[in-house]
């Protein structure tokens, strides 16, 4: 699906949510466990060969885990490196004709601790100050340095709903300043960013930003996160794959569809949560998709649309 149809797909989508109000009993039982959760949330745990898709047409793939750091590689497959705390800007980048790399220090009384360590574990009120320094390069010419104060704060909570679903959040915010005096001037406030981050799903939902009249604000939501089955063998890839179908086309809203693989000590189901008319007319479904094999148990969610072949397809991928 191309950029400006995912974006007619949010569009419609964003209507369909302010309309809806019979949903909301099929989507409410999805985030009952985030509100039952303790005070502080820890730092997010990423599992290799998740995919997450958004709203602006790119998704990312985790590529490896290393310590508190993650390896991503966009739709383009660019790689990227970055702390589990996605409030920090990647430490190594690129883009089309740029690339480079950053490091993140601690300012003020936080100094000698991680970047992350005053923000996570969430808890409200919590406040991170830090200087990014970096280096980057422009169609590989000359390098070029920069530095920036950052002032990230835990908000409070607030419940969204987004395209993957309705979600307990916890919102965090990040202002991005220039560093020291520019012309006599003190340091000025560059933009605002704020992140939606849903614990159940284990990363953020809504990401915004704020450039305070400077250019276009942005805005994205998640839109599926896709499980990782590439290291499975064929037989169970097909045996979920058919069941993800068969309940997104003949399963009713809110009601389970199941299945099992007991040699391979694997057990699911995918649940439909609602149905809405999407891009291109479209039948859309929200979704709740969970995977058990041997100790591993994991819960993922999305919304998938009715292509032309009549097949279930996650926008964007």
């Amino acid at each position: 699906m191309s950029k400006q149809k995912l974006a007619h797909f949010a569009s419609k989508f964003s209507a369909f949510a302010t309309t809806c109000g019979v949903c909301v009993g099929f989507i409410f039982f999805i985030s009952q466990s985030a509100a039952k959760a303790g005070a502080t949330v820890s730092l997010p745990t990423y599992r290799i060969g998740v995919t997450f898709v958004y709203s602006d047409g790119k998704s990312e793939t985790v590529e490896a885990v290393r310590d508190d750091q993650v390896v991503w590689r966009d739709n383009r497959n660019r790689i990227s490196t970055g702390s589990r705390d996605f409030t920090l800007r990647r430490l190594q980048w690129e883009t089309k004709t740029r690339r480079g790399t950053r490091q993140h220090r601690p300012s003020g009384e936080q100094r000698g601790q991680a970047a992350w360590a005053y923000l996570w574990p969430l808890s409200v009120g919590n406040k991170a100050s830090y200087i990014e320094t970096g280096r980057w390069q422009k169609n590989k010419g000359e390098w070029r340095n920069s530095e920036v104060r950052w002032q990230s704060e835990v908000l409070g909570r607030e419940r969204i709903r987004t395209l993957a679903g309705e979600f307990n959040t916890w919102k965090i915010t990040a202002h991005r300043y220039s560093e020291g005096k520019v012309y006599g001037r003190p340091p000025r406030k560059k933009e605002i960013r704020t992140w939606y981050y849903a614990p159940e799903v284990g990363h953020y939902v809504r990401y915004e930003k704020d450039f305070l009249g400077r250019k276009p604000n942005s805005s994205i939501d998640l839109v599926a996160v896709r499980p990782s089955v590439d290291h499975l063998n064929a037989q169970l890839k097909t045996v979920i794959a058919d069941n993800f179908q068969s309940a997104l086309e003949n399963t009713r809203g809110g009601k389970k569809l199941k299945w099992q693989s007991p040699e391979h000590s694997a057990y699911g189901m995918t649940q439909p949560i609602n149905t809405f008319r999407g891009a291109d007319k479209r039948d859309c479904r929200n979704y709740v998709q969970k995977i058990k094999i041997e100790h591993d148990n994991y819960t993922y969610y999305g919304v998938a649309c009715r292509n032309e072949d009549g097949q279930w397809e996650i926008p964007g991928l």
